[in-house]
This record gives C-alpha cells, sequence and structure tokens, in this order.
C-alpha cells in the first residue's frame, strides 16, 4: 500500500481549521490541561482535520465536566 499526500487544504479549509485549534486552546487552558498526546488507527494526521480538533476539544470539555462532578455511580449517572 502506497500512502499518497492528502489534498492540500483550500482557503475555507484552512480557516476552518484555525477556528477549531482556537477552540482547542480554550478547551485547553479551561481544563488546566498542560499536555495530551493523540493519534490515529489510519496513521492520519488529526491535527490538519478540523473535525478532529473539535473532538479533541469536546473530549477534553467532557472529561474536564466529569471530573469536576465527581465520580458518579448507579443509575444517576
Amino acid at each position: 500500500m502506497v500512502a499518497t499526500e492528502p489534498e492540500p487544504l483550500t482557503p475555507a479549509q484552512l480557516a476552518d481549521l484555525e477556528v477549531a485549534w482556537a477552540e482547542l486552546q480554550q478547551a485547553v487552558k479551561e481544563a488546566g490541561v498542560t499536555s495530551f498526546r493523540a493519534c490515529t488507527r489510519d496513521g492520519s494526521r488529526w491535527q490538519d482535520n478540523p473535525e478532529s480538533v473539535r473532538a479533541m476539544a469536546d473530549t477534553i470539555r467532557r472529561t474536564q465536566k466529569y471530573t469536576a462532578e465527581g465520580i458518579q455511580t448507579g443509575p444517576e449517572r
């Protein structure tokens, strides 16, 4: 299998990626995250995909909310 280079992002896609990164940076700041690692299953660069960057921001926000609320057990969770 030969790896192919992804198509260059359009100006609109680059702008969307920039906004997604701003969202991630805000989530990281609010959560007090100092570092994290992420990878994809297919070896693609998640950093270049606005949806992936937003998914990371959402994961950080949900994790922060869950830990702020404390561990919950039972049906109330």
